[in-house]
């Protein structure tokens, strides 16, 4: 096979634009193992009782949506330059990406639950699903995303940056969090790339051994992976951020 050099393909040029964009962040890494007991034990009785089938990704963004609830410094963003500047948001957005393919080329998508803290597990996972089955065109939030594949890149990039630049509407288009999952396949850890003051990887949920009550037992372990933006919040708050979500989800239902 010969080398080829081609143009970069319009469908990862939103892509291109939100990695350019996200250079602008302090990234620092934390990452926490979760006990998924609880949830897994939940989840097999909505499953029994209502007919219901909940995804992971639901319960860890209800869970995160409600502990974000509790520090709204982390519920922010940051936009440097020599005069930086910081937004406090009151709504909680969760961002979550989605495998997708546009024309035979397999892209990253994002999709969005507006107020995640209100929403009800049920109400979380029908947002899941509304972007899970639709295809890129069907959906209308997926429109400015078309506009971006069909402009020169350059063009498209100062756009992009301008758009997401506007601190007053970043999270209705970023979110103020994002979650992005690797756990359909065995990876452990996952550190993704922000471009907002939190985004959360999933990996694999792993049995392994807990001591509880002085007895070995094995756990469904689920390592859930922090990458924030250090300019907006420090570690301190970060780690505890990270604890609450882990103290949520194991105590699911207690």
């Amino acid at each position: 096979m010969s080398n080829e050099i081609l143009h970069f393909p319009k469908q990862r040029k939103h892509t291109y634009h939100f990695l350019d964009h996200a250079k602008e962040f302090s990234p620092v890494y934390l990452s926490i193992d979760v006990d998924f007991y609880n949830i897994q034990k939940v989840r097999k009785n909505l499953v029994t009782e209502k007919k219901i089938k909940i995804s992971y990704i639901a319960f860890i963004i209800k869970g995160i949506s409600e502990v974000l609830r509790k520090y709204p410094k982390a519920n922010s963003a940051v936009k440097g330059s020599l005069f930086p500047k910081i937004a406090f948001y009151e709504d909680i957005i969760a961002k979550f990406t989605l495998d997708k393919t546009i024309d035979n080329e397999r892209v990253v998508l994002a999709g969005k639950v507006i107020n995640s803290d209100h929403k009800s597990l049920e109400e979380i996972q029908e947002d899941l699903e509304y972007y899970k089955n639709s295809t890129f065109q069907e959906v209308d939030e997926f429109q400015p995303i078309q506009k971006l594949h069909s402009l020169p890149t350059w063009l498209g990039n100062m756009i992009y940056k301008k758009t997401v630049g506007d601190l007053k509407k970043r999270h209705t288009i970023q979110g103020t969090f994002t979650i992005t999952s690797l756990g359909h396949r065995p990876i452990k850890h996952f550190y993704p790339i922000t471009s907002a003051t939190l985004c959360f990887g999933i990996g694999a949920i792993e049995e392994k051994t807990k001591v509880i009550n002085n007895t070995i037992e094995i756990r469904p372990i689920m390592p859930i992976c922090l990458t924030f933006d250090h300019r907006a919040i420090d570690g301190a708050l970060a780690a505890d951020i990270l604890t609450g979500i882990k103290n949520q989800l194991e105590n699911w239902g207690n």
